[in-house]
């Protein structure tokens, strides 16, 4: 097993820091982090989230686990198949994210890094997808649509890639990410500030 580690801070309504360590395994991927900071209006929170991808980083599982949070500790476990249906951690269907190939947590910048690596779009392609996105510290499941255009593919170079959040008017960002799909900088959102 061989394991990367990153540290970004939140250049958003932060402040807010994250530490990642990204295992890789005869599964896949397995992405273990944790963010603590606040949003504009909420109190200080510790978000803690483990998501299982597979070797071609289609998503598999993610467990999401809020400590500290404004309405007290709160956990969400999820499952996805091959065919993009979704249930809970009890075992009950989540019909309403049926189509989305994997999450967006809006507190970390790793979750860009799920579409990047699962498309392996080429310069000047793009692709529009539906994800399951997840607010925090609210952490209740909606699907949305996205898009990701490469500008630059990830490489020996870093890769650039110009995301939009389609379901929210006038949110994009060219997003910079290392040789292995990672973030380096998202303008105005977060900033890596240590890789090892």
């Amino acid at each position: 097993m061989t394991a990367q580690h990153v540290i970004w801070t939140d250049l958003g309504d932060g402040p807010g820091i994250e530490h990642l360590k990204l295992t890789r395994d005869e599964e896949g991927y397995l992405a273990d982090g944790m963010y603590v900071g606040r949003n504009d209006g909420t109190t200080p929170y510790r978000l803690h989230y483990v998501i299982r991808v597979d070797p071609t980083w289609q998503m598999r599982s993610a467990k999401l686990n809020l400590m500290d949070g404004p309405d007290g500790p709160t956990e969400l476990s999820l499952i996805v198949d091959e065919n993009c249906d979704w249930w809970n951690g009890a075992g009950e269907s989540l019909s309403a994210l049926a189509g989305c190939h994997e999450i967006d947590i809006y507190a970390t910048p790793f979750t860009n890094s799920l579409p990047i690596r699962r498309l392996g779009l080429a310069a000047g392609e793009s692709a529009e997808i539906s994800v399951a996105y997840i607010d925090a510290p609210n952490l209740e499941p909606r699907p949305v649509r996205q898009r990701y255009h490469c500008i630059r593919p990830c490489g020996p170079d870093n890769g650039l890639y110009r995301y939009d959040a389609l379901f929210r008017a006038g949110s994009s960002a060219e997003i910079e990410v290392d040789s292995d799909g990672l973030v380096i900088d998202y303008p105005g959102a977060f900033n890596r500030v240590w890789a090892g």
